[in-house]
């Protein structure tokens, strides 16, 4: 048997707090500030976030070479590093020693517990905290093959078990 690493998210909305707005207004200039500099050196990968908009950019120059200088209007964080999740809390790092909390609600936490958390992407409405899990790569006795129209549904099997027609509404 094979162990196979899952990668899975769980969303949640939330209201973003003065401090929070604060810290995400500060990383989209931290992004802008990398897109700048993508742009001056002819560098495409400082940052995740600058990279697709970098991309983009340069995509579009190409086609139309007055193109606009781009830029990060969106308020958004996506980091790997620095979060903790701590008694119902997602805890981030604002200030030396000092943290913006956001209150995770009990499915969050429910989905969240007993996985390795690996990082976080947050707007000014929503949370999603993307997880990773190792599970057991299943082998399958057969396969199951249904075809649903307007008029009928068809059913196939791989162990060639016979489906009985049914005539009722799908």
């Amino acid at each position: 048997m094979w162990l196979m690493l899952a990668v899975k998210a769980v969303r949640q909305n939330h209201k973003a707090s003065a401090n929070l707005l604060r810290l995400l207004d500060e990383f989209r200039c931290m992004v802008n500030v990398c897109i700048a500099g993508g742009i001056e050196e002819n560098v495409s990968s400082l940052k995740t976030t600058a990279t697709s908009i970098l991309h983009n950019y340069r995509k579009a120059t190409k086609e139309n070479p007055q193109t606009r200088f781009p830029y990060a209007r969106r308020l958004m964080m996506n980091t790997c590093y620095g979060f903790k999740i701590q008694n119902g809390h997602l805890r981030l790092p604002f200030k030396p020693r000092q943290y913006v909390y956001v209150k995770l609600n009990n499915h969050t936490l429910k989905v969240l517990s007993g996985v390795d958390v690996r990082s976080i992407t947050l707007t000014p409405g929503s949370v999603s905290i993307s997880y990773s899990k190792e599970t057991v790569e299943i082998k399958p006795e057969g396969y199951l093959g249904i075809d649903r129209n307007l008029d009928n549904s068809t059913a196939a099997s791989t162990d060639h078990r016979p489906f009985e027609d049914s005539t009722c509404q799908v």
